[in-house]
């Protein structure tokens, strides 16, 4: 027990810093110090400059070196997102007494992780730069993958007309223009011709990805400032221990079924453990339904997962012994 806590307040204190600069965005828009258009400019940077150059400088590295990541990863996240989202709409959002299209986005709640602005900031603070590109292959295609399923879920519900090519031919594009994902393969595509960044691209790339962290959590904060806590607190709560109890479980249980590596399984579980992420809260704003659940999810999995996240890797490296 003496170790597990030491290992426990380690991990606790690493997180610390990173969560006070979530806690200083939600502070700076909460106290009017700062306008609603700052929080969108810095949001905008933060995405679309300083994490696009880290991934691009780190996927770019990764593949001139040889990619080392066992794609068994994809199978054993997106098997187990599929099961615990089948559990949320078929038992939980049933329980909680959800109209159908609520049910639709609850189960991809219970899955979908804050992986961008969070979870790859956190990541490299944490855990570092080895586990970077198994987390972005999840990230290339997570957003694919969950929005399509949110998307099939939502329409069939709604009873609108079925599904049709023409609403996933959207979804997959909005996928595509991601500047996260673009950057993800731009890089990897660089990897594989072996050359290295000339210094004049590179350096400032460097810098500019070393922004990455306290920009990115800083946003997260100012973000959470928006949404509130509503009416549907008590079911918002009930999504958060699906997404920061239920979901890193089952990830877990089948990296170790799959025979995946330390590395990897420490990464796709960390993901996992993430809070309810910015896309969920998107869809319920496109879908018109189960805005305040959603919000209230949000900020409850972002708030307890400053110590979720520290046990979650506290219990992984008892179990598995990663470091």
């Amino acid at each position: 027990m003496a170790q597990f806590l030491s290992l426990f307040f380690f991990q606790f204190n690493r997180a610390l810093p990173l969560f006070l600069l979530i806690a200083l965005g939600y502070a700076l828009i909460r106290s009017g110090r700062m306008s609603r258009a700052a929080s969108s400019a810095i949001s905008f940077f933060a995405l679309n400059i300083a994490l696009t150059s880290m991934l691009f400088r780190t996927m770019s590295k990764t593949f001139r070196e040889g990619l080392n990541t066992d794609l068994t990863l994809l199978g054993a996240y997106f098997g187990a997102a599929v099961l615990v989202f089948l559990i949320g709409t078929a038992v939980l959002a049933r329980l909680l007494k959800l109209n159908r299209a609520e049910k639709a986005i609850f189960g991809v709640g219970t899955v979908f992780s804050n992986v961008g602005l969070l979870g790859l900031p956190l990541a490299y603070a944490m855990l570092g730069e080895a586990y970077i590109t198994p987390i972005a292959t999840i990230l290339s295609v997570n957003a694919l993958i969950l929005w399509t399923l949110a998307s099939i879920g939502v329409e069939l519900s709604m009873q609108t007309g079925s599904f049709t090519l023409k609403s996933l031919w959207h979804s997959m594009l909005a996928v595509v223009k991601n500047p996260l994902i673009i950057s993800i393969f731009a890089g990897a595509l660089w990897g594989l011709t072996k050359l290295p960044l000339p210094f004049a691209i590179d350096e400032p790339m460097r810098m500019l990805g070393n922004s990455a962290t306290p920009l990115c959590l800083v946003a997260v904060g100012m973000g959470l400032a928006e949404y509130g806590v509503s009416e549907n607190f008590v079911k918002g709560c009930v999504l958060t221990a699906g997404k920061l109890i239920a979901f890193p479980v089952a990830v877990f249980a089948a990296a170790m079924l799959l025979g995946l590596g330390k590395i990897e399984t420490v990464a796709i579980t960390f993901v996992a453990g993430l809070p309810v992420g910015v896309n969920v809260y998107l869809m319920t704003r496109i879908f018109n339904c189960a805005q305040g659940l959603v919000a209230n999810a949000m900020l409850v999995s972002t708030l307890l997962s400053s110590l979720s996240v520290p046990l979650l890797l506290t219990l992984i490296e008892t179990v598995t012994g990663a470091p």
